[in-house]
């Protein structure tokens, strides 16, 4: 049977992973400096990228703000480009840009803009006074910490701990907890959040819905993973809840959730899904990703999708996919009652396009090059949710692990250019694949705009150029792999 480490009592963890200091000196000087200048800013945007890490993000540095009597607006972009540097171009108020900005520089400046900040983890192009970037120091911001995790110490270094809860979100949204927990500065922000009750730590099933769903949906819904002959089936699943002796209800009759389980009734469960999955022969690594630590936010309800950094990771996810971002921010800042309502009905649509997305792909197939695998949207998905669907392909089994994915969709709002989504797997990113570096040279070379992690990557390209642009990306996926 699979056992779950026990982290569930409090002091127990602190000790397993100690409050640390080890954050980089230089690094913490710099984020002093730069939020000294940014305590002294009256009137401030804050633009950030629509994800969960970019919606945390700005959710931190506008609560930060707040509370100092700053006068603040935010905005939620899909990327950075020339385009969207442009249309807040013209406001009086000083910039500050999260989880975004670093890559973008000297685009940045190109544009014209003078009197702005950086708080990011991609990938820095170069060095700015006010910018706060752990790449400089040493840090692997696709894995150490999240663009929220940056956000988060700069409101630490002006005394604010309360949002700690916000950057494990922003961080497990990134999918920095991969491996099954999180590392680095993230650990050290964990601890922040362990130690002023905000988080509880341990290791369980890692499905989307332990929280918010009866089981039977929980594992009906469930998409990353895929589980065969059970997702997609409620029926299929009550029954293989009760062929392991497990009542999927309550006494009064209603539908349990997974978190109503027992200990013991949750080992067997794991247990029967590890062997369900290794009978269908799910890669092993698919797999292992079902078991690791969950982060269990103590000040949220009970029962609903927010009492779970991956739940609320996801709904925030959701929001910036449908271009909701806003309502995302309003619910980490607080605001429930009609913001909550409405992400969970864009929750509902999201999971539903993704559902039918992923349903296109496994009947369409994808193209192969080399070294890559690639697909193109034909209007079927949505340019917003591509990367997901990229990414969900591993699990789906649609595509094996050994090659990255590149999908490709037409610009809405300039249907001359392609939106393109990369995503690759740790298996690959250890062999060294950088994502990021391959989309933001190659797409340069046709005249495009890119960049990101070395694990998830995108990038804008004349449509005219797509060819080119795969037979480029294939030749670089090659030099980094070292075939």
């Amino acid at each position: 049977m699979y056992t779950f480490p026990s982290y569930n009592n409090e002091l127990l963890y602190l000790m397993l992973y100690p409050k640390m200091s080890s954050i980089d000196q230089r690094l913490w000087k710099r984020i002093k400096r730069v939020s000294e200048n940014l305590r002294r800013e009256d009137a401030v945007l804050v633009v950030s990228h629509h994800d969960a890490d970019g919606i945390t993000a700005c959710a931190i540095i506008v609560n930060l703000l707040k509370e100092m009597g700053k006068d603040v607006e935010f905005k939620i972009l899909r990327q950075l480009d020339s385009v969207t540097i442009d249309s807040i171009n013209s406001t009086d108020r000083t910039i500050v840009f999260t989880d975004m900005g670093s890559g973008q520089l000297s685009l940045l400046r190109e544009r014209g803009l003078k009197n702005f900040y950086i708080i990011d983890h991609h990938p820095p192009e170069m060095d700015y006074k006010n910018q706060v970037n752990p790449h400089q120091y040493g840090y692997d911001g696709g894995i150490e910490i999240s663009g929220a995790g940056v956000a988060y110490l700069v409101a630490k270094s002006l005394g604010n701990e309360s949002m700690a809860h916000l950057a494990i979100i922003g961080a497990v949204g990134d999918m920095q907890d991969s491996d099954g927990k999180l590392h680095s500065l993230n650990r050290i922000i964990l601890n922040d959040g362990v130690r002023n009750k905000l988080i509880k730590v341990k290791n369980d099933l890692r499905l989307f819905g332990r929280q918010s769903r009866p089981i039977q949906y929980m594992l009906a819904y469930s998409s990353d993973p895929f589980l065969p002959g059970l997702t997609g089936n409620p029926n299929a699943c009550i029954e293989f809840i009760k062929n392991l002796g497990i009542s999927p209800k309550r006494e009064d009759n209603s539908w349990k959730s997974y978190v109503d389980l027992t200990f013991d009734e949750r080992k067997k469960l794991a247990t029967a899904l590890y062997i369900h999955l290794l009978d269908c022969n799910v890669p092993e690594f698919i797999i292992q990703g079902m078991i690791g630590e969950v982060y269990t936010l103590l000040n949220e309800e009970k029962r609903t999708e927010l009492r779970d950094a991956k739940e609320f990771s996801t709904l925030l996810n959701a929001c910036g996919r449908q271009n909701k971002s806003e309502i995302g921010v309003h619910i980490c800042l607080g605001d429930r009652g009609k913001y909550l309502k409405k992400a969970r009905s864009v929750l509902q649509k999201h999971r539903l396009m993704l559902r039918e997305g992923i349903e296109f792909l496994t009947e369409k197939g994808v193209e192969e090059l080399s070294n890559l695998y690639f697909f193109d949207s034909d209007g079927k998905i949505d340019e917003n949710i591509i990367g997901v669907i990229a990414g969900m392909a591993y699990g789906a089994q649609i595509v094996s692990p050994n090659k990255p994915v590149i999908a490709f969709a037409i610009d809405k709002e300039n249907p001359e250019f392609l939106k393109v989504s990369a995503r690759a797997n740790w298996s690959l990113v250890r062999r060294g694949i950088h994502l990021g570096n391959a989309m933001r040279s190659c797409s340069r070379d046709v005249g495009g705009e890119g960049g990101g992690h070395d694990i998830a990557a995108g990038a804008r390209i004349p449509r005219e150029s797509k060819n080119e642009f795969l037979n480029i990306v294939n030749e670089t996926f090659k030099k980094q792999l070292g075939d």
